[in-house]
């Protein structure tokens, strides 16, 4: 009992740096927002109810942001899953004769956005800005979702897949009843981080359009830095507290989709 309790004082210590750069930087902002979200300004903190959220759902190009960065997610999304699964597929069953293409789909993710842009405005610089941003986005990130798919499908006991096979299963029986169910969670989990890598996209395009670019790639992110720049915390605040909510209600739901569909496979 006594080597349990130092034990989990020694664990306690080693995570104890990990939760005040937790606190200081992720925690105390986060609830400093919904002060900001409640209140007039910055200079002025009189609370003002829900008056900051109806002024930002009555603005315009709030509501353009949110529209365009709802139709990016859900075109990139889905597109860049299917993407990394036929590619994550095809290395799982040929990819071992040829080492080094599965690390090479993992450089763009690494690369600075500066050179991305640098190299897209070189070859590239005629294609439409949705078009481009959509581009960029399934380069850059859907090689980490080739390595997490792929790693799931290397998982899968090849003793089960053989056996089968002698059973006379065939190619799609072999994927809907072994393969899929193992890499259920897998898919769920880059599902989550898909979307969240939407919101990531903001860096690519503020470079190649600057603050204020065409109105089809006007995002989230382009509004919340322009209200930045303006010091105009409460604005920024209320967005962020808006999709904060909105993502995790969204998260929560995939979560219990992946739950009920892993037991009923």
């Amino acid at each position: 009992m006594k080597n349990k309790n130092m034990r989990n004082k020694r664990v306690i210590l080693l995570l104890l740096p990990s939760l005040i750069g937790i606190s200081i930087f992720f925690v105390i902002p986060f609830l400093g927002s919904f002060k900001y979200a409640f209140t007039e300004n910055a200079f002025n903190e009189n609370f003002v109810w829900f008056k900051n959220f109806e002024e930002l759902l009555s603005n315009t190009y709030f509501l353009l942001s949110v529209r365009n960065t709802c139709i990016f997610m859900f075109v990139a999304t889905p597109v860049t899953l299917a993407l990394s699964c036929v590619i994550a597929i095809a290395l799982w069953k040929w990819g071992k004769k040829i080492p080094f293409v599965r690390s090479a789909f993992f450089l763009p993710i690494v690369l600075p956005s500066v050179t991305i842009v640098l190299l897209w405005n070189a070859y590239f610089a005629s294609v439409p800005p949705f078009t481009s941003l959509l581009l960029i986005f399934l380069w850059k990130y859907a090689g980490l979702d080739i390595m997490l798919i792929l790693t799931a499908l290397c998982s899968v006991d090849h003793n089960m897949l053989d056996a089968a096979r002698i059973d006379g299963a065939g190619g799609v029986r072999l994927f809907l009843q072994i393969v899929l169910p193992n890499i259920v969670p897998t898919l769920f989990f880059s599902l989550i981080l898909t979307i969240t890598n939407t919101f990531k996209i903001f860096r690519e395009s503020f470079l190649l359009y600057g603050e204020y670019p065409n109105e089809s790639v006007y995002m989230l992110q382009n509004y919340l830095h322009n209200h930045f720049t303006k010091l105009n915390y409460q604005n920024i605040s209320t967005a962020a507290l808006l999709f904060f909510f909105a993502i995790y209600i969204v998260v929560a739901i995939m979560l219990r989709m992946e739950r009920k569909w892993s037991d009923s496979l």
